[in-house]
C-alpha cells in the first residue's frame, strides 16, 4: 500500500511538470535563480579587480557566440531588409540597453551590494511603463480604478527608488566592508582616479553609496528605454534574436572603443584568477544566453504579466546569496525600498489587468449591441416545405 501511494505520489508530480504552465513557471523560477547567482558571481569579480569594461566586452562576446548561430539558422524566414531607419533603431538599441545598461549597472554593483542592485531591478517594470506613457504607447484612464492603480503604483514605486537611494539605515544582516582593489586601494580611491562622473558627484557631496544607486537608476532608466524602442524596431525588423544580437554587436563594438581608451592597462584584459574566468563564463552563458531563451519561450507562452511577476525572486535569491557568500550588508532602507517598489510594481500589473479585463468587456458588448439593431431579418430563412407544413397551424404541446 505505501509503495502504491507512493507511486501514485510520483505519478501526480510527473503529471504536474507535463503541463505547458507548470513548466512556465519553473523556466522562470530558473531564470530568476540564475539572475541571483550573477550578481553574486559578478560582485566578487568587481572586488576582485576586472574592469568592468573588460567584463561586459566578455560576456556580451559570449553571448553573441550562443545567440548569433540561432539567429541565423531559425529566423531566415523572419528577416528583413536592413535598411536606414532600421540600423538607427539598432544602434539606439545597443547604446541604452548594451553600452549604457551594461556600464551602469557593473558600476552600481561595484560601489554598492548584490542585494541593493537586485532590488533595485524590481523599477525595471515600472520605469518601462512610465516611459509608455510618456510617449503614448499605454494609456491611463485618471478616472478609472485601473488609472488610479497605476498612478499610485508608479508613484510608490518612484518613491521606493529614492529611498533606497537616499537612505541606508542600520545593518539588518551581514557586515559593511570597504571594497578593495587588486592594488590595496580603496574604491573611494578608484572612483577618484578613474571615474569622472563619481569624482564630480564626491565634489557635491554624495558619498560611494549614492552613486552606486544612481547609477542603478540609470541602469532602469536604460532597460525602459530599451524596452520600449524595442517595438518600433520589431515592426521594421521581425526576428527578435536578430535583433537582439544585433543590438548586442552594437553595443559590444562600443564597448571595446570605450575599453581602449579607459582601460589603462593591456593585462587588464587577461582574467587570471579561475574565479574569474568563470564569473565571466556564467555572466554569457547563462545571464545573457540562457536566461534571455527561457525568459522569451516565457513571455511567449505565459505574457510579459507573469514574466514581470517573478521579477523579485531575484532580490531573494541574490540578498541570501551575498549574506551568506560574500558576507555583504542588508540594510534597512533596502528593504524598506525594496518593499515600496515591489508593492507599485503590483499596483502597476494590477491595473493593467483591470485595463485590460475592461477592454475586453467593450469588446465583447460592441458585436451583440450592433447585432440587435442590424438585423432585419433571420439569419437561417425556413424552406418552402416548413413555410407549407407552417400554415396548417401549430401543433399542440402535449
Amino acid at each position: 500500500m505505501a509503495r502504491a501511494e507512493e507511486r501514485r505520489k510520483l505519478a501526480g508530480m510527473t503529471k504536474f511538470f507535463q503541463g505547458e504552465r507548470a513548466r512556465v513557471q519553473l523556466a522562470l523560477l530558473t531564470v530568476q535563480l540564475g539572475y541571483g547567482v550573477y550578481y553574486v558571481l559578478t560582485k566578487a569579480a568587481m572586488t576582485g579587480g576586472v574592469n568592468r569594461f573588460v567584463f561586459a566586452v566578455y560576456r556580451d562576446c559570449i553571448a553573441l557566440c550562443l545567440i548569433a548561430p540561432m539567429a541565423y539558422f531559425f529566423e531566415k524566414h523572419l528577416r528583413t531588409v536592413m535598411t536606414i531607419p532600421t540600423f538607427l533603431y539598432i544602434c539606439a538599441l545597443g547604446f541604452t540597453g548594451i553600452f549604457l545598461q551594461q556600464n551602469l549597472f557593473l558600476a552600481g554593483l561595484s560601489y554598492t551590494n548584490t542585494a541593493f542592485a537586485a532590488a533595485m531591478q524590481n523599477a525595471i517594470p515600472v520605469f518601462t511603463f512610465i516611459i509608455a506613457v510618456v510617449i503614448k504607447y499605454e494609456v491611463i484612464r485618471f478616472t478609472k480604478p485601473d488609472g488610479i492603480a497605476k498612478v499610485i503604483g508608479m508613484t510608490t514605486a518612484v518613491l521606493g527608488s529614492f529611498v533606497m537611494c537616499l537612505y541606508r539605515g542600520p545593518i539588518l544582516l551581514g557586515e559593511e566592508t570597504v571594497p578593495m582593489t587588486d592594488d590595496g586601494k580603496s574604491v573611494n580611491d578608484m572612483v577618484e582616479a578613474h571615474g569622472w562622473f563619481a569624482s564630480k558627484m564626491l565634489d557635491f557631496g554624495f558619498d560611494i553609496w549614492q552613486i552606486g544607486a544612481l547609477c542603478l537608476v540609470g541602469n532602469c532608466f536604460c532597460m525602459g528605454v530599451y524596452t520600449n524602442l524595442q517595438i518600433p524596431a520589431l515592426r521594421r525588423y521581425p526576428a527578435p534574436i536578430s535583433l537582439a544580437a544585433s543590438s548586442i554587436s552594437v553595443g559590444a563594438l562600443a564597448l571595446v572603443v570605450t575599453g581602449m581608451f579607459s582601460v589603462a592597462k593591456a593585462s587588464d584584459w587577461v582574467l587570471s584568477t579561475p574565479g574569474n574566468i568563470i564569473s565571466v563564463l556564467y555572466a554569457g552563458a547563462i545571464a545573457s544566453g540562457l536566461n534571455f531563451t527561457l525568459q522569451t519561450w516565457a513571455n511567449q507562452r505565459g505574457g510579459p504579466v507573469l514574466v514581470a511577476i517573478y521579477i523579485p525572486l531575484q532580490t531573494v535569491f541574490s540578498a541570501f546569496l551575498g549574506v551568506m557568500i560574500l558576507n555583504d550588508p542588508l540594510f534597512l532602507g533596502s528593504v524598506i525600498g525594496a518593499i515600496l517598489i515591489l508593492t507599485g510594481l503590483y499596483l502597476v500589473i494590477w491595473g493593467q489587468r483591470l485595463h485590460r479585463q475592461a477592454k475586453e468587456r467593450e469588446c465583447l458588448a460592441v458585436p451583440f449591441t450592433a447585432a440587435a439593431e442590424d438585423i432585419k431579418e433571420p439569419l437561417l430563412k425556413p424552406s418552402s416545405d416548413q413555410r407549407a407544413s407552417s400554415s396548417y397551424g401549430t401543433i399542440p404541446r402535449k
